[in-house]
């Protein structure tokens, strides 16, 4: 049986290019699984109607969104609003990962008693630490390295099949393990090993969820 998965991946700012980049090994990969069915919505198409009208025909079972958020609502191009309160039901049987700020803290808790399975985001701001010569080029950029490695472990932890929990467990590992190697780099001619340890500290702290924890793709 084929798995449904959906993506947003709008690409309009710094910040929404950088996720952009996080997401694009993932979207590639998943181009060529034969039994995972991916529909991408990026760039401008990144808007309400679009997201609903994917929602409601491939009701898929992962959700995985980036942009910009707040703690009711997850944006797409421009910052649209793109899910808050009035559609979060259309995730009603899925499992939802947001990669943006604070949408965990009430949105997560609303997209359970709306019927989803289990929400998986933030309780705070998700921080990234860039190098300012390189935020043109996103994935040449060693400062955002460690934050893109952390992303990409929960995705991946996800769409291969492990539960929520697992997920978390692996992806908080992960960013144990770049909170050690960065702390121990001898490689810093701009000084910002300690502003990354902080940041990867801080998403450590506040990723969570919502919902099932034994649920899986």
């Amino acid at each position: 049986m084929t798995k449904k998965f959906l993506i947003t991946r709008p690409k309009y700012d710094i910040a929404t290019s950088y996720l952009y980049d996080f997401s694009e090994g993932i979207t590639k990969l998943l181009r060529k699984t034969k039994d995972i069915h991916i529909t991408s919505i990026e760039l401008s198409d990144v808007n309400r109607k679009n997201f609903e009208n994917a929602l409601n025909k491939e009701t898929p079972k992962l959700i995985f969104l980036n942009g910009h958020g707040d703690r009711n609502s997850v944006l797409g191009h421009q910052d649209a609003v793109i899910l808050d309160k009035n559609n979060v039901k259309l995730a009603k049987d899925s499992i939802t990962y947001a990669l943006a700020c604070d949408s965990l803290e009430d949105l997560g808790k609303i997209a359970i008693t709306e019927g989803a399975i289990a929400y998986i985001g933030y309780r705070a701001k998700f921080m990234i630490v860039r190098d300012p010569s390189r935020t043109s080029s996103p994935s040449k950029d060693k400062n955002a390295l460690p934050f893109k490695k952390a992303c990409n472990s929960m995705i991946n932890a996800l769409v291969f099949g492990n539960t929520v929990e697992k997920s978390i467990e692996l992806t908080k590992k992960e960013y144990v393990h770049s909170i050690k190697s960065y702390g121990t780099s001898k490689d810093d001619p701009y000084g910002d090993v300690p502003l990354i340890r902080f940041a990867l500290a801080w998403d450590l702290e506040f990723l969570d969820f919502e919902g099932n924890p034994n649920a899986s793709f």
